[in-house]
């Protein structure tokens, strides 16, 4: 797992990498990690290798998250 990936994902979803490090997926295909809050309404972050992440809610399905990053949808860092 990437250091990088693991800080940034802990520092959107204001977990702690301990948890993190239980809840993620290597995506190989997409150079990129997918993290999950491990409770009822969490989220999901996508980081990719360069640093670049989606967000996304509860309601949007994991599948549908990594098509929209897939296509290039990505989270603006300013607006955390």
């Amino acid at each position: 797992m990437n250091q990088k990936s693991l800080e940034i994902a802990s520092k959107v979803l204001n977990m702690s990498e301990e948890i993190l490090k239980e809840n993620y997926k290597i995506l190989e295909d997409d150079n990129a990690i997918l993290f999950w809050e491990p409770c009822r309404g969490g989220r999901n972050i996508i980081v990719a290798e360069d640093g670049s992440y989606l967000v996304g809610i509860s309601a949007v399905d994991p599948s549908i998250l990594l098509d929209q990053f897939r296509n290039g949808s990505r989270t603006d860092s300013n607006k955390q």
